[in-house]
């Protein structure tokens, strides 16, 4: 489950010029740009991983400890770098309560999407988490008061018939965890758009550290009334599924510092397809025709919304 628009939208100060200028699209240099593809690329390949161990360890395992496993070991791992790389930053943090605030939207995110996905094919959870760009676009113009056009407004209707075409909402047909994947979708809208009212104020990877804290201890007080004793198997891919978010969303920030938003944007789609190869290959699931066409439709209309929004802020610049 991945967070290109949060991340972007946090990245550090000291990267604030780089920003700048490859959202403008004209000073970025190519090499630069390439190896913001290529990193994005590989984010796309490592957070669906993530989904993966999380689906498999739900055999054996709650989604309070899954996640709990998540947020503890991704922020061990990510603590050295963070104490080496933003010492300062790290023992002052800027607005505490929507540091908090935030990080409880993305755990909740988080536990209803792995809780989704102990039911459900991964590509299938994944199309439907894929609502939150059509979640950040109506929260920016209720909440945030941004202006937004008919265009984007017309692709979250259509958006939402890409929904309809994967739920196929019959009598008694609707699924309780596809309901959860939506929900995950829109708490992840929400957790974007506060990101987004907070602005440039902390950097990327100390926000990430936040969030895990926020994760860790609050699973801690909830993760041992639905414990399970781990396994040294289960241990082993808890220790995996922390390092790949740590790394999937390293990988995301470096890429936004480096490319333009909206050169990423389609690419954040290809976490669809690799969460399909492995729900294939693992598991055995593959999307019928008609999901595969609600996933084409969710993902045409979500790009849309972000090529339009790049197109906007490149002509206020």
């Amino acid at each position: 489950m991945t967070n290109t628009q949060a991340t972007n939208t946090q990245a550090p100060k000291a990267q604030a010029k780089d920003n700048t200028s490859a959202e403008n699209g004209s000073t970025a240099a190519p090499t630069r740009i390439l190896l913001g593809v290529t990193l994005m690329a590989l984010a796309m390949i490592v957070v669906p991983g993530m989904d993966g161990i999380a689906k498999y360890l739900s055999d054996s395992h709650s989604t309070s400890q899954i996640v709990w496993a998540r947020y503890v070991f991704m922020t061990v791992l990510l603590l050295p770098f963070i104490l080496f790389r933003y010492r300062r930053e790290v023992l002052r943090p800027r607005s505490p309560a929507k540091q908090g605030l935030r990080g409880l939207l993305i755990i909740a995110s988080n536990f209803l999407f792995f809780w989704s996905l102990a039911y459900m094919p991964i590509a299938d959870a994944l199309a439907l988490l894929f609502v939150y760009p059509l979640a950040i676009t109506i929260m920016s113009g209720l909440i945030l008061k941004e202006k937004v056009g008919p265009r984007r407004y017309g692709a979250v209707v259509v958006g939402f018939l890409g929904v309809l075409l994967i739920l196929r909402p019959e009598a008694d047909s609707i699924s309780i965890p596809a309901l959860l994947a939506i929900a995950a979708g829109i708490l992840h809208g929400a957790y974007i758009v506060l990101t987004r009212s907070l602005a440039r104020q902390t950097p990327a990877l100390v926000t990430l550290f936040y969030t895990g804290i926020v994760g860790a201890v609050v699973m801690s007080a909830v993760a041992p009334f639905y414990w399970s004793a781990p396994t040294v198997d289960s241990w082993f891919w808890m220790v995996i599924l922390g390092l790949c978010s740590g790394l999937g969303h390293f990988l995301l920030t470096k890429a936004c510092a480096l490319a333009p938003a909206s050169i990423l944007a389609p690419l954040g789609y290809v976490e669809i397809i690799s969460g399909t190869l492995i729900g294939y290959f693992i598991f055995g699931d593959f999307p019928d025709l008609l999901t595969w066409t609600g996933i084409i439709v969710i993902c045409g209309s979500g790009l849309f919304i972000a090529l339009r929004e790049a197109q906007l802020k490149n002509r206020d610049h």
